[in-house]
């Protein structure tokens, strides 16, 4: 979640399968939902999108290019395995440029696609903190994906991710823990060995 403590009003980002302790922090810290906002489609993401838009009454953003994906959730989890049905999340607000500004009351965004892991696959920058899904991690990869992702289109991004961001930009993935930049370039091996392979 990305937070404003003084009006205490707050972002849902990539609301996955967690959402009994996503609310649990919200109303533990007094917060104030405004909008959800995913990185990309793939379920793990927008699992919990229709729960908090219908708690809240919020809109839903993402990127058009994820669109498909995202409405078609029920289909992907039954081919990944996992018995459960969840009602679909409609988007209300369709990114459509490569690099967007959106403000939502007190917070200033910038959205950026970068395709690869998926096509609409994006990074949220609020200051210097960059939310970045499944593009980019502290350590490793990220695990196959469904549908698969572009491993070329993939390196292209997370390069011209490199060149864009300073490497003091905060990451936030949407899987495990933050850091800057600067260190997930030098000290992730396997993100290195990955961006050398030849396709």
């Amino acid at each position: 979640m990305l937070r404003n403590q003084i009006s205490k009003d707050c972002l849902i980002i990539d609301p996955g399968f967690d959402t009994d302790l996503i609310d649990a922090e919200i109303k533990k810290s007094g917060l104030n939902p405004i909008a959800i906002l995913s990185t990309h489609g793939h379920f793990d993401h927008v699992a919990g999108v229709d729960y908090f838009k219908t708690k809240y009454n919020i809109p839903f953003y993402l990127h058009e290019k994820d669109k498909k994906i995202c409405l078609s959730i029920n289909f992907y989890l039954k081919i990944a395995r996992i018995d459960m049905t969840i009602r679909t999340p409609i988007p209300d607000i369709l990114i459509k440029e490569k690099t967007q500004s959106i403000s939502i009351k007190s917070f200033n965004l910038i959205i950026q696609n970068f395709p690869g892991h998926s096509d609409g696959s994006c990074i949220i920058q609020s200051e210097n903190f960059l939310f970045t899904g499944d593009i980019l991690y502290r350590n490793g990869l990220g695990a196959g994906s469904i549908p698969r992702e572009n491993p070329s289109l993939l390196r292209r991004s997370i390069l011209s991710i490199f060149k864009s961001y300073s490497d003091n930009a905060i990451i936030l993935p949407g899987h495990g823990a933050p850091d800057y930049l600067g260190n997930i370039k030098n000290n992730n091996i396997e993100l290195k060995n990955y961006l050398t392979q030849i396709v």
